[in-house]
């Protein structure tokens, strides 16, 4: 078994318009695993979910970069290049 594996996630050129689409799945998806995650672990009262509120903010910020990119580009006239690959690596527990 390879301890690392790169799967495409996203490849192409798209419209402003199927950027913002794809890029708000993806953003939102994120967001709402954290929102979930910090929910559960609030509801059991087992931890901290400073990370996931962190991670939450980050997310945020960084889509809202991400739309002032792709408004510009839609604002030229431009469409854009998505790429976006995913690597899984197989760790140990102990990390």
């Amino acid at each position: 078994m390879k301890k690392t594996e790169n799967f495409k996630l996203v490849e192409g050129a798209f419209t402003p318009s199927d950027s913002i689409n794809i890029l708000f799945a993806l953003f939102n998806s994120k967001i709402n695993f954290h929102q979930l995650e910090s929910f559960r672990i609030y509801e059991k009262n087992s931890g901290n979910v400073d990370h996931h509120q962190q991670r939450i903010e980050e997310l945020k910020s960084s889509y809202s970069e991400i739309k002032k990119i792709i408004n510009e580009a839609s604002d030229a006239g431009y469409n854009l290049e998505i790429r976006s690959t995913v690597e899984v690596n197989i760790i140990s527990k102990d990390l």
